[in-house]
């Protein structure tokens, strides 16, 4: 049933380096994985140390997703800063202009006021 010690395979580093490699775990991780599973390996069987392995892959590349979708939410969080700003450079040119408007219309009315009374017939 359960091996004894001698009957374990010898799992050294550049193994399980190997074994990292083939299940797609990314090379800037796998020095590091590799050398803190060393001393769990050398004690699981076969079907336990493949087991150990998948789950550090599969946890790896669930990792590797939440980084990529947090990047893809940088990058839309700066371009809708981009935008919002381009946007509210937009909106300050039209107040701009509507309060050149206003002030137009202003003087208009000034002018045009005593004018108008002037041509009252009654």
């Amino acid at each position: 049933m359960g091996r004894s010690r001698s009957d374990l395979p010898a799992r050294g580093p550049e193994s399980i380096r190997r074994d990292l490699e083939r299940l797609g775990v990314a090379d800037g991780v796998r020095e590091e994985l590799a050398r803190r599973l060393e001393a769990m390996a050398r004690q699981l069987s076969d079907e336990a140390y493949d087991a150990a392995l998948a789950g550090v892959a599969l946890a790896h590349a669930l990792h590797r997703e939440g980084e990529d979708a947090l990047r893809k939410s940088v990058r839309d969080l700066h371009q809708l800063q981009h935008l919002l700003g381009a946007f509210s450079d937009e909106m300050r040119k039209l107040d701009d202009a509507l309060q050149i408007l206003t002030t137009y219309v202003r003087r208009m009315r000034s002018r045009t006021q005593p004018i108008e009374r002037a041509k009252l017939l009654h």
